[in-house]
C-alpha cells in the first residue's frame, strides 16, 4: 500500500512539475482591437516625446463591460470607445481641442448607443474610473492659482478628481475632505469597488496616502505608509513598497514589498518579495504571504548553459479571489505574466509579447474578471490590446485538476 500512495504521489508531482514547465512557456494570444491614430481629432491620440522621453502628462485605459474609456492628459480629453474602436463619448476642452465632428454626425444619432460629446475645461487628464452606477471619475490638475502647499510632506497640491454621472453632467469635484476639499498631491492610481466606494492612491518621496471614499465622496479613511511603518523581516535590512492596490470587495489595501538583505560584501541585494493585506475597518494586518520567486532560465549563445536570472516582479493589479497578477521581463520584449492565488500558489503563468523596439508608451489595466488589456503607443498610431488572462488562468487551472486523485477513491 505504501510503495503505491509513493508512486502515485511521485507520478503526480512530475505531472504537475512537467504541467508547470509548459505553464511557463505558454504564450498568451495578444488580440488587437483598434487602433487610434496619433493626431489632434476627436478620436486620435495624441503623445510627444521630447528626446525619446514622454512628457509628464498621462494616458491611462480603463476598461469596463467591453467598453474603453482614454485619457489623453496632452490632448486635454477623456474618450470612451466601443470594444470594436468606435467613439462612444467624448469630455474635452473646447480651448485645446476642435470641435467634434463623429459625434455630431447623423450616423451618430441614429446608432443604437447614445453618443455625445461634453465640453468641460479639463486641464490634465489622468487617471481614470467607471463605477457600477455609471460615474466616470477623472484625476485631473487644478488652474495654478490654486495650488496648495503641504510643508509636512514637502509636496505640492495640485489634483483633484472630477465626477461626472452617466448622463455626462458634472457633479462635484472630491479633494482630502471630501467634495469641494484641499487637492491632493500626485495621484497614483484611482479605483472604484464593488460598493462603488471611492479609492484614491497618492505617492510622495516620503511615502504613501491613501483616502477612502463613499460613492458620494464622502470620507471613511485615511492611512498613511511609510517604509518605517511596515513589517520588517527578520532577515532582512531594507524595504521598498513597491504598489499598493485595493480589493475588489472588501475593505482591504494589498502591499506588495521587496525586502532587501546584505551579502557577505556588505552589499544590498535583493532578497524577496511580500503580499502584505490590511483590512481597514479592523486596523490591522490579515495577510502576510511570501510572492514566489520570479526565476527566468536563459541559454548563453556561446557556452550553450543556462543560466539563471531572478527579476522583480511588478504589482499591476487585483481581480476576483482574490487574484494578484504581476508582469516582468522575460526575454527581449516578452513579459511573463504571473498570476497569483490568496494563498501564494501560482495560478496560472504566461508570457506576453510588446515589440518593445517599436513601443514608447504603454498602460496597462487588470478588470474585476482577470482580463488584462493594455494601451500600446508608437509613432504614428497607438493600438487597444488585450489579452484573455482570465481563459488562459481557467484552462490552466483545468489541467492542473485532471492530476489531483479523486479524494472518494
Amino acid at each position: 500500500m505504501n510503495r503505491v500512495f509513493i508512486t502515485l504521489s511521485i507520478i503526480i508531482f512530475t505531472a504537475v512539475s512537467l504541467l508547470s514547465c509548459e505553464q511557463e512557456e505558454a504564450m498568451l494570444e495578444r488580440e488587437l482591437l483598434f487602433s487610434m491614430p496619433i493626431g489632434k481629432m476627436e478620436d486620435h491620440l495624441f503623445v510627444q516625446q521630447f528626446d525619446g522621453v514622454n512628457t509628464l502628462s498621462k494616458t491611462r485605459v480603463f476598461m469596463k463591460d467591453g467598453f474603453f474609456f482614454i485619457s489623453n492628459g496632452e490632448s486635454s480629453k477623456v474618450m470612451e470607445f466601443s470594444s470594436f474602436g468606435d467613439l462612444i463619448s467624448l469630455y474635452y476642452n473646447g480651448s485645446r481641442n476642435p470641435e467634434p465632428v463623429i459625434l455630431g454626425t447623423e450616423r451618430a444619432a441614429a446608432s443604437d448607443v447614445t453618443r455625445a460629446a461634453y465640453k468641460f475645461p479639463l486641464r490634465d487628464p489622468g487617471e481614470i474610473v467607471k463605477t457600477g452606477s455609471g460615474d466616470l471619475l477623472i484625476d485631473d490638475q487644478i488652474s495654478e492659482q490654486r495650488w496648495e502647499y503641504d510643508d509636512e510632506d514637502d509636496v505640492r497640491l495640485d489634483r483633484i478628481v472630477l465626477r461626472f454621472n452617466d448622463h455626462g453632467e458634472f457633479v462635484a469635484y472630491i479633494g482630502q475632505e471630501g467634495p469641494g476639499g484641499t487637492p491632493f498631491p500626485y495621484i497614483h492610481a484611482l479605483y472604484a469597488n464593488t460598493d462603488d466606494e471611492i479609492i484614491v492612491v497618492t505617492r510622495n518621496t516620503s511615502g504613501w496616502k491613501i483616502f477612502w471614499f463613499t460613492h458620494r465622496g464622502d470620507p471613511l479613511y485615511r492611512i498613511s505608509y511609510t517604509n518605517d511603518l511596515i513589517p520588517m523581516d527578520e532577515d532582512a535590512v531594507t524595504l521598498s513598497i513597491e504598489n499598493i492596490v485595493p480589493d475588489i470587495n472588501t475593505r482591504t489595501l494589498y502591499l506588495k514589498v521587496d525586502y532587501y538583505t546584505e551579502n557577505e560584501a556588505r552589499m544590498i541585494k535583493f532578497y524577496k518579495s511580500v503580499m502584505l493585506g490590511y483590512d481597514l475597518d479592523a486596523q490591522a494586518y490579515t495577510m502576510n504571504m511570501d510572492l514566489p520567486k520570479n526565476i527566468v532560465k536563459s541559454e548563453q549563445p556561446v557556452i550553450f548553459e543556462e543560466k539563471e536570472h531572478e527579476y522583480l516582479n511588478e504589482f499591476v493589479g487585483v481581480a476576483r479571489g482574490p487574484s494578484f497578477f504581476m508582469i516582468s521581463p522575460y526575454e527581449g520584449s516578452v513579459y511573463r505574466l504571473t498570476v497569483v492565488a490568496e494563498d501564494g500558489a501560482v495560478k496560472g503563468r504566461g508570457l506576453i509579447e510588446f515589440s518593445d523596439q517599436d513601443i514608447f508608451f504603454r498602460n496597462y489595466h487588470i478588470n474585476p474578471d482577470g482580463i488584462f488589456s493594455a494601451i500600446v503607443c508608437r509613432e504614428y498610431d497607438a493600438e487597444v490590446v488585450w489579452w484573455r488572462s482570465d481563459r488562459f488562468v481557467e484552462e490552466q487551472q483545468s489541467e492542473y485538476s485532471k492530476f489531483i486523485p479523486n479524494e472518494r477513491n
